[in-house]
């Protein structure tokens, strides 16, 4: 199967990423391009990311050709191009999100003092800004306050897709990096990542509901600069939403 989805040439799904050089943020590509292939339309169909891999940035007015095929381990195996060049691929499954019967995901704990502000530490801006204060941090990862703010366009009827969560997953870590940063240098310094992979993401629930608190956590499994791994976990309503891999890409 192929098909076309034709990226807007602006508007609310760039809006506030990035102020000043609008780029297409990877998770709404993959709602996009899970939307597109669900058998029911509706990117909150997914219930598991096997893996996703995005190899180049998508800006206003792209159009990408999407080529999908059935998975033998189940799910639909996609590839999307832009005039002929990969800029992501990867697979993903359909259906009734899976039930969490496992202990509750650790919160890191250890109480942080003087944080400068989250804008100073990321370039994300309303309403693509999910994450909004520290509530603790470990030796390996942090544990972030965020919520999906209702008028980012990733919102429809109040609420979101369970997998634009890991937008804010990614923003943790891109805070959490921008964090030990300021202590090395004595002050802050804001630097593009990237969300380039995702591995072994289950989803506990079809969506999270518009600014409905969220606790993001995550943990260090790899650093390579500029490339990091690290598990993720976001619980919503008190009950986790999402676990997985993602890994991240921090730019000069």
């Amino acid at each position: 199967m192929t098909l076309l989805i034709a990226i807007p040439g602006g508007g609310p799904l760039f809006e506030g990423h990035f102020p000043g050089r609008p780029i297409l943020p990877g998770i709404a590509e993959l709602a996009l391009v899970a939307a597109a292939l669900s058998p029911g339309g509706a990117e909150g169909d997914v219930c598991g990311i096997p893996f996703v891999r995005f190899r180049g940035l998508v800006l206003p007015g792209d159009v990408l050709e999407v080529e999908a095929s059935p998975r033998a381990e189940g799910g639909v195996r996609f590839e999307a191009v832009r005039a002929g060049t990969v800029v992501a691929n990867g697979a993903v499954t359909f259906g009734v999100p899976q039930a969490d019967d496992g202990p509750p995901p650790p919160l890191a704990s250890r109480p942080v003092r003087g944080v400068p502000p989250l804008t100073e530490l990321i370039p994300h801006r309303p309403p693509m800004l999910f994450v909004e204060r520290i509530l603790g941090e470990a030796d390996d990862g942090v544990t972030l306050l965020g919520r999906v703010p209702a008028r980012c366009a990733l919102v429809t009827r109040g609420s979101a897709p369970a997998l634009v969560a890991l937008e804010a997953a990614a923003q943790t870590t891109a805070v959490w990096e921008a964090l030990l940063r300021s202590r090395d240098s004595g002050e802050p310094s804001v630097r593009n990542g990237y969300l380039v992979s995702l591995k072994g993401v289950v989803l506990h629930r079809p969506t999270i509901p518009a600014d409905a608190d969220l606790h993001i956590s995550i943990r260090l499994l790899a650093a390579a600069p500029p490339l990091t791994t690290y598990d993720v976990d976001v619980v919503v309503l008190g009950e986790l939403a999402l676990r997985g891999t993602i890994g991240t890409f921090l730019s000069d």
